[in-house]
């Protein structure tokens, strides 16, 4: 039997939502698709190869219009490919609001 213990310090959770971000200093915008949050990460998809220690300015919108959007500040961790897209992990740094 396998012995596995969760190290992160939250637990990530899935949600299917858009997004957009710039890097920090450009005003380029680029979408991607969020896969899954915690209260100090976020992991998503995009089109765009972003480098890690990238710092990334991000927009979360809800697909409920009830909830307002979250914009926070984000440190690129890793960042993987499929051929498709890059999956981006970020560290939340910095909640707006």
């Amino acid at each position: 039997m396998i012995d596995y213990a969760e190290k992160r310090d939250f637990l990530r959770m899935p949600i299917d939502c858009e997004m957009t971000f710039s890097k920090t200093g450009s005003t380029k915008q680029y979408s991607g698709s969020v896969i899954n949050l915690s209260s100090k990460g976020i992991l998503f998809t995009s089109k765009e190869k972003f480098d890690e220690g990238d710092v990334l300015k991000i927009t979360l919108t809800p697909s409920n219009s009830d909830t307002p959007p979250m914009e926070a500040t984000s440190v690129v961790t890793r960042v993987t490919s499929n051929e498709v897209l890059y999956e981006i992990a970020c560290e939340i740094k910095l909640v707006k609001g």
